[in-house]
């Protein structure tokens, strides 16, 4: 386990990934084929569904490792009962209070970037939204509050019918269990049955997170096995070039075999034929897909931990600002991509507006409404003086 020290870069990784989902929201207008589920832009753009392609890939992924990391960081300096109760409160509390935000905002944006009319309602059309990943976290802690009470109470009850249970006992036979599996699938150097688990379990959801948290928890429990090893965390910190340069290749693949399962193929191949190739890419693409998020995960773990080791005040703010952004930039991005339609722009100065704007928005009231404020308690764990110069 580490010692108890801050880990700023991962503190900033995290903020990153927090950025970058309002570059995908924002690009989503722009990449061809979404009409039906997304409201796009007359005009779409390669560049931008390349980029949207391979940070989708990796992203979330990477939310969930750094999750796990951070969920046994607390354990460890609290308590497993500290830890679920902190988690029910700064998960639970935030999707309770932004829930209704999103439901009374994003469908008739939603509407706005289909029809081009404002008409304001509410709706449950689309929830949880972007929120789904505060539930997957919620449903882990719940997991979790359940097996402590199990443990727990086992205790109790063998106790109280008269044997002599050591209340360490129990629970570490089954430790012993989990921390064979964490050598088996989570700490190799190169993750191969963890990328076979993952790749299994995301058939079931259509190779995505949102309806899977069985494959987001493989996620999660690998960022909190990373924790526990201080070995193997010093080796990827220390081997950062080699996985992100291995998850690079792969990403480079996994968007060659994407794009080119998108393309046209009807004058050579019968409807049918084209279905079966189309079925074949794709079951192709999933290991890819997943072994370049794992790789470049942990190639950005060890990059960010290696390099940025000191106290930033400027990074330090942008991490704490973080948590808000993801909570609330989505109407934001949409409404001002949305609003983008009607200008004769090319779609790339169109894309780098709708990022610019929701970057200056979610952050100056995340200055003035919630950092100096109790919402900033909640979000942050902390006030912060309004005007004082942010100190470590």
């Amino acid at each position: 386990m580490m010692n108890y020290q801050r880990f700023h870069g991962l503190d900033a990784l995290r903020g990153l990934a927090m950025v970058l989902g309002i570059v995908l929201h924002a690009a989503l207008p722009y990449v061809p084929s979404l009409e039906m589920f997304w409201p796009s832009n007359d005009k779409s753009s390669s560049p931008i569904t390349i980029i949207f392609q391979f940070i989708h890939m990796w992203r979330m992924p990477l939310f969930f490792i750094l999750a796990g990391f951070f969920a046994r960081l607390l354990i460890d300096r609290k308590t497993w009962k500290k830890w679920i109760s902190n988690r029910l409160i700064r998960i639970g509390a935030p999707i309770l209070i932004f829930s209704p935000v999103m439901l009374f905002t994003l469908p008739w944006i939603y509407m706005y970037g289909w029809t081009g009319k404002i008409n304001i309602n509410f709706s449950m059309d689309g929830y949880p939204h972007h929120l789904w990943f505060l539930w997957h976290l919620l449903i882990f802690v719940l997991v979790s509050g359940a097996y402590y009470c199990s443990i727990t109470g086992s205790v109790l009850l063998f106790s109280r019918l008269g044997f002599k249970l050591n209340k360490v006992r129990l629970p570490v036979t089954i430790i012993n269990f989990f921390e064979f599996l964490n050598k088996i699938i989570f700490l190799q150097k190169f993750p191969l049955i963890l990328i076979f688990l993952i790749t299994f379990l995301i058939l079931f959801s259509g190779g995505e997170l949102i309806l899977n948290p069985f494959a987001s928890s493989a996620y999660f429990l690998f960022g909190y096995s990373l924790y526990k090893d201080e070995g193997y965390f010093k080796f990827i910190v220390s081997n950062w070039k080699k996985y992100l340069l291995i998850g690079l290749v792969i990403s480079c693949l996994f968007l060659i075999l994407e794009n080119f399962s998108h393309s046209n193929l009807n004058y050579r191949l019968s409807p049918q034929e084209l279905n079966d190739f189309q079925d074949l890419m794709w079951l192709t693409n999933q290991p890819i897909k997943v072994s370049g998020a794992i790789f470049i995960s942990i190639g950005l773990i060890g990059l960010f931990e290696s390099q940025l080791r000191g106290f930033n005040s400027i990074g330090r703010f942008l991490s704490d600002s973080a948590y808000w952004m993801y909570l609330i930039h989505l109407p934001v991005v949409n409404f001002v991509s949305f609003y983008m339609f009607q200008f004769d722009v090319i779609p790339e100065i169109k894309f780098l507006i709708s990022i610019f704007i929701t970057l200056f928005i979610t952050l100056i009231t995340y200055k003035i409404f919630v950092r100096s404020t109790y919402l900033g308690i909640l979000l942050n764990g902390r006030k912060y003086p309004f005007k004082k110069t942010l100190q470590h």
